[in-house]
Order: C-alpha cells, then structure tokens, then sequence
C-alpha cells in the first residue's frame, strides 16, 4: 500500500531495509496480517509509515511469542491487538522478558486486577514500555508513601487513569500536590481520596488549569478561600471542566434564570459543588421546568428550594421525581399543593428511593406502628421529614426499645429526638421511672407520652434514718460565712458541696442527676442554676 515514492523514502531513511531478503518481508507481513489483524487495507502501510524498523524484526520467533504474549497473557483481541499495534507499532519491537513481562508483572504486584491489565494497554499500550526501575518504581512509592494508599487503591488509580504511568513524580505529580495542598486548601491526609475519587486531577497542569480554575471558585463563584479545599475534595472533577464552556453557563443558568442571588452562589456551590457538574441542557433546565409547571412549585420559591437542597437538581425527571410524585399521589392519597408543600418544606424526600426507602418505611409505619393510613397522611402532609429517617437506623431500634417497655408515643415523640436525648430519656434508667410524664421545654421539644402508656408503679424505699452528726465549730462557722441561702436550698447546695446527693428544693424527695422524680403532685424536674432539682 505504500507510493513508489514512500518506498524511496523509506529506503533512504533506513538502508538496512534495501539488504532484507525478500522473503522474510513478504513472511513478516503475513505474520500482520493473519497473528496481528492488519487486514484492511492500508493498515499495514500507516504502520509501516510510522514505524519502519519494524521491517528489520523479521517473523522471527521474539516478534510471534510477543504477539502471542498480547493475545494470551494480556487478553486483547485480535481487532484490540490490530488497533494496538496501529497506535503504537513500537510494542511489538519491545523485549518480551526485559520490558513486556517486567511491567505486567509490576501492575499485579501494584495492585491493579488482572482484568484492567487488558483495559489498560487497548486506552495506553505505551503502558508497557515503561521501565520499572525507573518512572514506574518513583510512581509506586509517590502513591503509597506521598498520597497514602494502600496497595490495592494505589492500582485502581492506575486502573483508573492509566496515562499516570507516563508522567514525571519530580516534575508533575509532586507540584500539583503542593498546589492543590498548599495553596487550594486540600487536606494532606485527603489527597488520597481525592486521587481515588478522580485520579486525572494529578494529570492537570498547575499554572494551565489548576491555578485559573481555583482564581474562578473564588473572585467569580465567591467561595470562601477556606472552604475552596472542601469543594475541591468533595468534587475535584471541577477542576477539569472549562470555564467558559461549562462552569460559567451554569453559574448564569443558575444566578439569571433560576434566580438564586449572587451572593448566595459561593455558599450553594460550597455545600453541593456538584452542582457545577450538572448540564444545563439535559439536567437543570428540564428539573426547573419540571418543578414549575406540573410540581405547581411557585417560580419565586425555586431559588429558596434550590438553596436549601441543591441535590434536588441532579434528580432525574423520569427516573426519580415523577415516580415519586405519582407515589405519593397513589399511597398516600396526597394532593398536588400538599405535594408542592412537600417540596418546598422539605425537598432531600424527593431524592429518595421508592423500593428501597419510602415503600419499607410506609409498610413498616402502618403495619407494625399500627398507624392509620389516613393518619399517616396527614402527618406527612404536614410533616414531611417523618419520612426522611433512617428505618433500620432510627425507627426500627426506637419502636423496638418503646414496645419492650411496653411504651406508646406518638411518632413524631419517637423519631425527632437526637439519639443522646432520647436514649437518656427513654432507655436506660426508664424502669426506675414511675408514669413519667414530659412536658414541652426548650431542651426537648414537644414530646408527649401516649394516653395509653403506664408503667406498674414501683414502692419507694424507705429512707434510712441516720444520725445527725454533731456540728463542729469549723461547720458552724463555715455556716455563718456562707449566709442565708433560702432554706431547703442553701442545705442542698452544701450537701451538692460536699459531695453528697442534694435532697429534692420542694418536695423533699432525692434527686439525683439525670432522674425525674415524683412526688405528690409533682411530676416534672429540671435543672436550676445552682444545679439542684427544682419541681416545675
């Protein structure tokens, strides 16, 4: 396939050719077409335009056990193995024991699976012509001992980005860690996961990409310097997308059409940056189109709903918001402005998996709580983060806890308190309780117990009569330095002094930390000041 006059200059760039007899050219080009799979035409011309030496290996045994060791060991195909050699003929030319071999055996040893080996010659086939005992060694301890990773994530980022075989530790890797460390806030102990997560970031350049892309996050987005690490950790594909192509039509699709403010564009990328990954075209625009006309989400509310959950844009229309819609629609007989309160009161729910989170939940809720279906949807439609917990994680364990002490509580009582407060309130020490009643304060919330709730009442010891030691003068004296305290109050105070348990400021009974007690007609305790019990 080659002209008479690339013939001409092929002899007089490599003379050497001019002496092969005949017969093992025309045998070396069989051995590409039948072994390699250059059988189109002009395939074997571009090689040979490319890389004429290969003429000089002859079919000779180490160019067919290195053509076999490709097709066998590594696994390519022979179409892969056609289009390998096009892409790099000089593979073929290499030492099957001193280079091929070496270098597939280090990317085991690396870490990388066998099977990724085969994906990484067909997107790098320069892979293999890299020298263990120089770039490939410097590369394997910059991953374990710089970034951290263990050997196993230190060959998945290989897997992953296969091109980093080829870059320079000193020259590349190591300035574009210390920019992103130093100068863009990343964590060092992070920059592991960060090359895990996205490893072509250690193939950008500092002063070409890096450096403009961060100017960006920070004059024009109006991030935060301190939270540009955060971003950058969370979603470092940011930093490969172009500026004008794609990071700013989104911030104008965003601040222009959507209406979110200027000034709250730093804050919504800082806590969702991959926002800034979305299309407009195929993502945003549809998802606000969406929310508006058949949501009935009003146009004013979009930009506080988008503030508020940005996530909600990444969902996708058909695969996610519309079959949610319907499922609330159809379970839970909701109507459209209960939905679109739904939305704008709590819009992390619209993201959430009907067969794997809202379906369980619902059954578990109506079948196990025994709560009526109506009931439920009213709660809902009111408050729609009762569906947001975790079921295997909040409302399993808590409704397990509350029935095994034979409680009832009304679900918003059972799933809104943080778990320190209500393991204390409702786990340990509940049995020493007797039909302890809570009331709405500050700290908790508005928790009530169920009408039906009771606990046996449990006697009180009696207390033990002990004899008043007699006053020294030390404690006399103390006594009147001390002043007036109010009585019952002033003694307690002295006795919490002491080390002892303070006896109750009204009712006399003991009070001890973290215990309600009752007496009388006094059901409710909290802390006072001074730290002593005080009836409310």
């Amino acid at each position: 396939g080659l002209s008479s006059s690339e013939v001409g200059r092929l002899l007089a760039s490599h003379a050497a050719i001019a002496r092969i007899d005949t017969c093992k050219v025309e045998a070396f080009l069989d051995l590409l077409r039948d072994k390699v799979g250059l059988a189109k035409p002009g395939q074997i011309a571009a090689l040979l335009r490319s890389s004429p030496r290969l003429l000089l290996l002859g079919p000779d045994a180490q160019t067919g056990e290195t053509v076999d060791f490709l097709r066998n060991e590594i696994g390519l195909s022979q179409a892969a193995l056609a289009k390998v050699a096009a892409s790099h003929p000089q593979l073929l030319t290499m030492s099957l024991t001193k280079s091929l071999r070496s270098t597939h055996k280090w990317l085991v040893d690396l870490g990388v699976p066998p099977s990724r080996i085969e994906r990484i010659v067909r997107s790098h086939p320069k892979a293999l012509g890299y020298r263990v005992d120089g770039k490939l060694s410097d590369l394997g301890d910059f991953l374990m001992a710089d970034l951290g990773l263990p050997r196993d994530k230190a060959g998945a980022v290989v897997a992953k980005f296969p091109q980093l075989l080829g870059l320079s530790v000193a020259d590349n890797l190591r300035p574009t860690v210390s920019f992103l460390v130093d100068e863009a806030g990343v964590p060092r102990d992070g920059m592991g996961r960060v090359a895990l997560a996205f490893p072509q970031v250690l193939g950008l350049s500092v002063e070409a990409t890096l450096r403009p892309h961060v100017a960006f996050l920070r004059d024009e987005i109006g991030v935060p310097p301190e939270k540009i690490g955060k971003v950058v950790s969370s979603f470092p594909h940011v930093l490969a997308y172009c500026v004008d192509s794609n990071l700013r039509p989104t911030l104008d699709f965003l601040h222009l059409e959507v209406g979110v403010p200027r000034s709250s564009l730093g804050k919504l990328v800082a806590s969702h940056p991959q926002i800034l990954g979305y299309s407009v075209s195929k993502k945003l625009k549809p998802t606000v189109s969406y929310l508006v006309s058949e949501v009935g989400v009003p146009a004013h509310r979009i930009p506080m709903l988008v503030e508020r959950c940005p996530k909600l844009l990444g969902c996708s229309v058909s695969r996610n918001l519309r079959p949610t819609v319907s499922f609330f629609q159809d379970e839970l007989q909701l109507s459209r402005q209960q939905i679109c309160n739904i939305m704008t009161k709590y819009p992390a729910l619209m993201g959430l998996s009907i067969e794997k989170n809202l379906r369980p939940k619902l059954e578990y809720l109506t079948t196990k709580l025994g709560i009526p279906r109506g009931e439920l949807e009213a709660m809902v439609g009111t408050c729609p983060q009762l569906l947001a917990y975790s079921l295997e994680k909040r409302i399993k364990p808590r409704h397990r806890l509350l029935e095994g002490r034979g409680l009832k509580l009304g679900l918003h009582s059972m799933l809104a308190p943080s778990d320190l407060t209500f393991y204390q309130r409702y786990g340990e020490g509940l049995s020493s309780m007797t039909q302890v009643c809570p009331r709405p304060d500050r700290d908790s919330g508005n928790y009530y117990w169920h009408p039906s709730a009771s606990l046996p009442v449990q006697p009180k010891p009696a207390p033990k009569k002990t004899r008043k030691p007699r006053a020294t003068k030390a404690a006399t004296a103390k006594r009147a330095g001390g002043g007036g305290g109010g009585g019952g109050g002033g003694g307690g105070a002295a006795a919490a002094a002491a080390g002892g348990v303070p006896a109750h400021t009204v009712c006399g009974d003991v009070w001890r930390h973290g215990q309600q007690v009752e007496h009388g007609m006094h059901r409710y305790a909290k802390w006072c000041r001074c730290g002593l019990g005080q009836c409310l």
